[in-house]
């Protein structure tokens, strides 16, 4: 009973790096009004946790399966509890982000240890699956679960409180790893590789700065061209130097094995469409349907229910079919749940909505766990770091690009629309707020309303004209702001879309072939690493 009682310790920690992840995404709105945040901050207090993950999960899954994998998990603790309290003081958006960026580096040890110590514990094939598929479901339902946890530390308290609910979550994990959780980890790991490392966290950081300032600066700016050019090279560079280095970070030749190479490309299209999306749905909760942080939190949880649905479907569907099929059948649920959600209007009803998050959360629990476990089937076990470092890499890559580019889609339109609406940010009385983001026009509409004259009949007369400009701006930031995030989920429909042809024409059938593959690195994959550390 060990293995599982190890599970259970690794998915409290899974949970807790998911609810890192959403937590302050129904906090956004009072977090702009008392810290002042624009639209390209509020997507850096999100994307900067994503971005710092993906650039050094490989690396940190590298140092996990070299100086144990246990110490790296424990090591992620206490660098997320300690941004924690730095989000919680923080007294501006540069410390918020660079608190949020902390935590997406603990969580780079955190993650990739997780699945690794699993894959060390579990050595049945069979109960592997299993606890792979559980890992991934773990990790969707807790990052749905994070709403609801954030709604309802800001009834009672305020968004810091968010910050300071991880503390005795992370004490709580600290306290059992070192008493369930076994040590382990590869005396023959790669060193280390520190040039991949920089190349990666500077060209990935430059591409997502130029997505997120593309809408306020101009898609045709020099500077946001420049610095994309500069990452894209950046990155290409990193690609040569990963190919020709003695010990690379990132190795380029398990991608040559194709259900390797699908199942990661899978999993980043999945969360570019479903962190991407869901981003905005908290401002859509809130700000269009007037929910409460808590409501909006609630409904979000409808998603997490579905992602445990999904995986359980998967866990009993992966025993019979082929992966393929699952996974197929996951990402066309996720299509069809964007396409749902691109035909929301102002008189769409909570029903769309809720029928949006089942079928999104189904998908992603259908797809990500026969995913997970393809990618690790073709890592041997003395790399299990780094394997499940390119798996988190891959969606945290996804999640990260998701909110970079589909946030700029959508305060492109959003923007476009106010410009040029007849009350919003080009009419009378608004100012260059009401067209950088919808809180800001509610906020304006709000104070036009609060503002105008009262008493005499002129003043009853502009008054009321006042009353009439706030309720157009109000309108028009409601149409512009759907008019965006149909844009999006037109988008993140084709990207899941893309993603079932993908599966469909390139992954490999199960066969015979399969089989024989699997019975070969069966030895590999259930050797027993080293025991220290």
């Amino acid at each position: 009973m060990r293995p599982w009682g190890v599970l259970g310790v690794l998915s409290l920690a899974l949970m807790l790096l998911g609810v890192d992840q959403t937590v302050l995404n129904v906090a956004l709105p009072e977090m702009q009004d008392d810290l002042g945040l624009g639209a390209a901050q509020l997507q850096w207090v999100v994307g900067a946790h994503t971005l710092a993950l993906a650039a050094g999960v490989l690396a940190a899954g590298n140092w996990g399966d070299r100086r144990g994998r246990r110490g790296a998990l424990i090591a992620g603790l206490v660098v997320c509890g300690a941004a924690s309290v730095l989000g919680a003081v923080a007294e501006g958006p540069t410390g918020v982000i660079a608190a949020r960026a902390l935590m997406g580096a603990g969580a780079a040890f955190m993650m990739p240890a997780t699945l690794s110590i699993l894959v060390h514990v579990f050595t049945d094939a069979a109960r592997q699956r299993l606890a792979v598929t559980i890992w991934a479901t773990v990790a969707g339902v807790g990052v749905l679960v994070g709403p609801v946890l954030g709604g309802w530390l800001l009834e009672h308290y305020s968004w810091r409180a968010c910050f300071w609910g991880n503390v005795p979550l992370v004490l709580l994990t600290l306290l059992c790893v070192p008493l369930v959780v076994p040590p382990c980890r590869e005396e023959e790991a790669p060193a280390p590789d520190p040039v991949g490392l920089i190349l990666s966290s500077a060209g990935l950081s430059a591409v997502v700065w130029s997505f997120i300032q593309a809408p306020a600066r101009g898609w045709t700016d020099g500077v946001v061209l420049a610095v994309a050019a500069v990452g894209l090279v950046l990155l290409a560079v990193m690609l040569c130097w990963e190919r020709r280095a003695p010990a690379p970070m990132l190795p380029l030749g398990l991608f040559r094995h194709r259900g390797y190479a699908v199942a990661a490309a899978s999993l980043s299209l999945l969360f570019f469409a479903l962190v991407g999306s869901t981003f905005l749905l908290t401002f859509y909760l809130q700000g269009v349907r007037g929910m409460t942080p808590l409501g909006a939190g609630r409904t979000m949880l409808i998603g997490g229910l579905g992602v445990a649905v999904g995986g359980l479907i998967s866990a009993l569907a992966t025993r019979r079919a082929e992966a393929r099929w699952v996974m197929v059948a996951g990402l066309s649920s996720c299509a069809g749940a964007f396409l749902l959600l691109a035909g929301t209007t102002t008189g769409s009803g909570a029903g769309r909505i809720h029928v949006f998050l089942v079928l999104v959360g189904v998908g992603a629990g259908l797809t990500g766990g026969p995913a997970t476990g393809l990618i690790m089937r073709a890592v041997p076990q003395g790399r299990a770091g780094v394997g499940a470092g390119v798996n988190d890499a891959v969606r945290s890559l996804g999640s990260t690009a998701g909110v970079a580019v589909l946030g700029s889609v959508f305060n492109t339109v959003y923007s476009g629309r106010m410009a040029g609406a007849s009350g919003g940010g080009s009419g009378q009385g608004s100012g260059g707020g009401a067209r950088d983001h919808l809180l800001s026009a509610l906020a304006e509409a709000k104070l036009m309303a609060a503002s105008a004259p009262v008493g005499s009949t002129g003043g009853g007369q502009s008054r009321a004209h006042r009353m009439e400009l706030a309720r157009r701006l109000v309108d028009d930031a409601a149409q512009a702001f759907l008019a965006g995030l149909r844009t999006t989920a037109w988008v993140s429909a084709c990207v899941c879309v893309v993603g079932v042809c993908l599966v469909l024409l390139a992954l490999p059938r199960e066969g015979r072939k399969a089989k024989a593959a699997d019975a070969v690195a069966a030895p590999v994959l259930t050797a027993r690493p080293g025991e220290a550390g």
